[in-house]
């Protein structure tokens, strides 16, 4: 049977520690104009594509079983900007909560160009001594990056980290001295075991980056901001109060892609509405009796995540709809109490990441025999 509980395990998951994985991002742009107007960069050949490349940490690689922001932009672009962005990096995965790990390809569409350069711990500091390697391994015209939150929560105030962040421009130039960088506002963080904002401290990292952007501009290689915060509530936006859920992904891929705009590269995104769904879908489940009128129930697993909601209708009953159970279980198997005799009973399960319900799946009908 599938332990009752309510949401991840905190010993998997450490909410805390994954709260402080995640970005601030910061967006590095080395662009040359898609179709050749508007940004300051490397030149391209008339009908050459601008290489993009995105760095992160975990909000930018994202968790098995999400879209990323990196596919709103990458939808966004390919539609105002047809043909013209390649996407680039040395790595394609997402992180997978369940194996601690990554490595997953399990997007909710992979059908986007899904090559990046986001590991879910990252940092400016760890970045740093690896961003010019990188950039001669794998060229880049535009590159992307979202970094500082973690900076920010383990070792660096804000002022340091700012003068980390021009660093890793310092050594992104070493490989390119005409990359364009957009550096993205760090974002702020939703703690829901104090119910109140989490890294306060974001807020003094962005103004402190704003107020030093105008002077790091060279002739060829200008840095601008990205306003990835614009509208941003972490207790709405996210699916654990630092991960972007539907929501969140476009208002940050919204903050990049008018960056970009303002490049030259791609159109504007347009507004942001919200109330998207996390359109992840429940298992068939499957029936065996248990003993007495009690029956345990199976479902297949989903991606990133092992913790499920129940939902009952006793149809015998007349019940018009389902009925959410209290709690949720944790692995793809629960057996039900004892069950009236006679009873038509469905059953149907819903996924669930930490605060954020999916769809429900097909139900199961069955009843209970008369005794």
């Amino acid at each position: 049977m599938g332990e009752v509980g309510r949401g991840f395990s905190l010993r998997r998951w450490r909410p805390t520690a994954l709260r402080a994985t995640v970005v601030g991002l910061a967006v590095a742009v080395t662009a040359a104009a898609c179709g050749g107007s508007g940004a300051t960069g490397g030149k391209t050949s008339p009908g050459s594509r601008t290489r993009v490349m995105i760095i992160g940490d975990s909000l930018t690689q994202g968790t098995a079983g999400d879209y990323t922001w990196r596919y709103r932009l990458a939808g966004h672009l390919t539609l105002t900007a047809p043909g013209r962005v390649d996407l680039v990096g040395d790595r394609t995965d997402l992180y997978d909560p369940l194996t601690d790990d990554a490595g997953s390809h399990a997007y909710l569409d992979p059908k986007f160009d899904t090559d990046h350069h986001a590991d879910w711990r990252d940092a400016f500091r760890l970045e740093i001594p690896k961003v010019e390697g990188l950039l001669r391994k794998v060229p880049a015209d535009v590159l992307l990056v979202g970094l500082g939150e973690n900076d920010l929560t383990y070792w660096t105030k804000p002022a340091e980290t700012v003068a980390l962040t021009k660093q890793f421009i310092d050594n992104a130039r070493k490989a390119n001295p005409n990359i364009t960088i957009v550096l993205g506002h760090v974002l702020t963080r939703w703690d829901y075991l104090r119910d109140d904002l989490g890294l306060p401290i974001a807020t003094d990292y962005n103004r402190l980056l704003d107020a030093q952007v105008p002077r790091w501009s060279t002739p060829t290689s200008k840095v601008v901001i990205a306003l990835t915060d614009q509208g941003w509530d972490p207790q709405k936006d996210t699916w654990d109060g630092t991960h972007p859920n539907p929501d969140g992904e476009m208002l940050i891929a919204r903050g990049f892609a008018n960056a970009l705009h303002g490049l030259g590269i791609g159109g504007p995104f347009g507004p942001v509405y919200g109330g998207l769904t996390w359109p992840e879908k429940g298992g068939t489940p499957t029936v065996i009796p248990a003993g007495g009128t009690r029956y345990t129930l199976s479902w297949p697993a989903a991606a990133g995540t092992d913790d499920f909601i129940v939902e009952r209708r006793i149809s015998s009953a007349n019940e018009a709809s389902f009925t959410r159970l209290p709690g949720s279980v944790k692995g793809t198997s629960w057996t039900t109490d004892s069950l009236p005799a006679g009873a038509t009973v469905a059953y149907r399960i819903i996924p669930l990441k930490f605060w954020m319900a999916g769809q429900p799946g097909p139900p199961v009908e069955f009843t209970v025999p008369a005794q």
